[in-house]
């Protein structure tokens, strides 16, 4: 999806700042159309540390899981994950490590350290048995819940489609 903010792979779309919430849904209930028995990961960047994309990036997931129980009677299986990228190490090797670790050995004046926060959420149709792996959370797949009327109207048509 370049046009609109966001890269595609056959199994990933990246959720950026600039790019449309419509067409993130779109693609995401697109790929479960073609792919039902595939997960789909959705996920943002951690180079962008201005502002965080995790909400715009949950705000699709929940549309997505909304719009896909529409149509199906159990919904997707959701396992999250919080990371976090170091955007200021140390560094590894010369005479820049040897300074910064004096100035944090001496207590007046530390190293700037930023921690940027990026966020993968993969969904899938089923629920696969070797996840959540570590650091990740699970949220079950929703249940549609029939009305009186709909069970009453399915047990006609199962009735008819019988007779």
């Amino acid at each position: 999806m370049e046009g609109d903010g966001g890269t595609e792979s056959p199994t990933g779309i990246r959720i950026t700042r600039h790019g449309k919430i419509r067409l993130w849904v779109k693609k995401a209930l697109e790929f479960f159309q073609a792919n039902p028995e595939d997960a789909l990961v959705l996920y943002t960047s951690p180079s962008d540390v201005s502002t965080s994309t995790i909400p715009r990036l949950i705000s699709v997931v929940e549309i997505v899981k909304r719009e896909y129980l529409k149509g199906s009677m159990t919904g997707l299986h959701q396992f999250n994950q919080l990371l976090f990228e170091d955007q200021c190490p140390v560094p590894v090797e010369g005479e820049n490590r040897a300074n910064a670790l004096l100035l944090a050995l001496e207590g007046s004046s530390h190293p700037k350290q930023k921690l940027a926060s990026y966020m993968k959420i993969t969904l899938s149709a089923k629920a696969t048995p070797e996840r959540p792996g570590e650091g990740e959370t699970y949220q079950r797949a929703a249940v549609r819940k029939l009305s009186k009327s709909a069970k009453a109207r399915l047990k006609r048509r199962s009735k008819k489609q019988t007779s």
